[in-house]
């Protein structure tokens, strides 16, 4: 389930519903659906995610592709994460391609440490906000 800012709710039986209004709405980054009380609600913006097995969030596709998605001040954190102090977010990116999701997230002193922290993993566990990281979410390339 994801929580943050809720730009819009409707009563829906569907996922898709959901799903499609997020992706027509500008101010749409994310949605979570509850399938007990078939409600949507359609974020626009991201500050953590917790577990509810009565809940099924998605994302808005916005990378740089148009394929996946690209998250500003969100940190993702999976079960298993394998770790690396890089300079840049593209170090990154490349570095996580076989994982299909990365965070990068800056040095918090510029002047002691010139690298930042990059996580990559398979499997997504939860979301949190933290300023000036950088989250990928890519599709396997076929």
């Amino acid at each position: 389930m994801l929580n943050g800012g809720t730009v819009d709710e409707f009563q829906t039986h569907d996922i898709t519903k959901c799903c499609v209004e997020c992706s027509t709405n500008n101010c749409c980054v994310a949605y979570t659906y509850d399938t007990v009380k078939r409600r949507c609600y359609l974020k626009n913006a991201i500050g953590f995610s917790s577990e509810d097995g009565t809940k099924t969030s998605g994302l808005k596709p916005n990378s740089r592709f148009g394929k996946g998605v690209t998250l500003r001040n969100v940190k993702i954190l999976g079960d298993q994460q394998n770790r690396i102090e890089l300079r840049s977010e593209e170090e990154c990116r490349q570095y996580c391609t076989a994982y299909q999701v990365f965070s990068w997230a800056p040095p918090q002193d510029e002047e002691i440490v010139r690298s930042g922290e990059c996580a990559c993993t398979m499997r997504i566990k939860t979301l949190q906000y933290e300023y000036g990281c950088v989250s990928e979410i890519n599709p396997p390339q076929a």
